[in-house]
This record gives structure tokens, sequence and C-alpha cells, in this order.
């Protein structure tokens, strides 16, 4: 019992497949992986590595350069030298006051504050003004120094350290002044 004739069975067999096949075909055109893609850019050549050098140069010209910090303190010896140098600088300025034979020797004690360039932030202070009206000529001479020797010219090799030298007690002994 055949239903269908042979040639028959194939030519329903055939538009059977050329149908599926049609149908397939228009499923496949839409599918995600069948669109066309961009055409992709010809690969470049690759760059030869920067040197060092470049490298280096072009970070320094990105990042500002690090601060350079002055050393903290002075050592002793910078210390005795900058006091010793204040000294004299002030002794070269200062004209002591003739000292009453029999009184005691005055040193005065002047307290100054300087700016960085050497001059002074406010005006010098007598620390141990004297008690014997016979002195007080010889505290004026030292006002009188202080003030002639302003602004002081700060050597190079100190004003990195201005936090240590900017406020100083200066000692004005006339024995010192007479040598």
């Amino acid at each position: 019992m055949r239903i269908l004739p042979r040639p028959i069975g194939a030519v329903v067999l055939i538009a059977i497949a050329a149908g599926a096949y049609v149908g397939y075909e228009r499923l496949w055109r839409h599918h995600p992986t069948h669109v066309a893609e961009a055409p992709k850019p010809a690969p470049q050549p690759p760059m030869p590595p920067t040197p060092p050098a470049a490298i280096a140069a072009a970070k320094a010209a990105v990042e500002p350069p690090a601060p350079i910090e002055p050393p903290a303190r002075m050592t002793s010896a910078q210390q005795a030298g900058f006091d010793a140098w204040l000294v004299k600088s002030y002794l070269q300025c200062w004209k002591p006051a003739r000292q009453p034979v029999d009184a005691d020797v005055y040193v005065a004690q002047v307290r100054i504050a300087y700016n960085p360039d050497g001059s002074l932030m406010k005006p010098a202070k007598l620390v141990n003004p004297p008690s014997d009206p016979a002195l007080k000529p010889q505290a004026k001479s030292v006002m009188a120094a202080v003030q002639s020797c302003n602004p002081l010219p700060v050597p190079a090799q100190y004003r990195p350290f201005y936090e240590q030298w900017k406020t100083k007690t200066i000692h004005f002994d006339p024995q010192v002044a007479a040598r």
C-alpha cells in the first residue's frame, strides 16, 4: 500500500527540503554572527622601545621637581662660626662708651629678631638695662651699634638655617671690644 507514487513522493520531498532551506537561509541572514562586520584597520608596525632617558625627561616635564630641603640644623661648628661672625660684625659697628673706673663691667645683652635678609624684624630689645645711671651711655652705644649695622649681610652658608638665627641674644662685652 503505497500512498504516493515514487516520482510524486520525490517531488514532494524536494519541495519540503527547498522550503526548509529557504526558511533556514532567511533566518541565517539575520543571525548576529552572520551580520557583516566592519573592516578591521591594517595592523600598525610595532613602535620601537622608548629609551629610559626619554621616559625620565617626559616624567620630569610632567611632575614638578621635588623641593630641595636645606639641612635641618646647623652643626655645633657652624653655630659657633655664625656666632663669631655675628659678634665680629657688631663689634665693627660698636663704639663703646667709657665706663666709670669704679663701676663693675657692664655687658649689655640685646635680644634681636631678624628677617631672612638680615634686616631687623622689629626693634632690638635691651634684656638687661643697667641700674647704675653711669652705665646708661654704654647701653645707648650698644643700641646705636645694632641700628648702624642694620641690615647685616648674612653669609650664604648660614641663610638656609634662618630658623636657628632668626632670634638671637648678643652680648656686648667692652673688654672684648677693647682687644
